[in-house]
């Protein structure tokens, strides 16, 4: 194995990669940032409709049948 001539990294080439890394996160995540807010709203939505209709299922089976008669 053959080892390179070590150099001194400075503060700001360090900097300016970390910089570079976050800024392609950033740019991704703005861009997918509207689709992924309304497909968490669809989510929720589907997910509140689905536990009404089965929470009014299970009511319907539940609840007794009540005659109320005239005299």
């Amino acid at each position: 194995m053959t080892s390179s001539p070590r150099r001194h990294v400075d503060r700001a080439e360090v900097e300016a990669s970390i910089r570079d890394l976050l800024g392609e996160g950033e740019q991704t995540a703005r861009q997918y940032a509207g689709v992924t807010a309304g497909t968490a709203g669809a989510i929720g939505f589907l997910t509140l409709v689905f536990a009404f209709l089965v929470g009014r299922r299970k009511g319907r089976r539940r609840s007794a049948v009540v005659e109320i008669r005239s005299r």
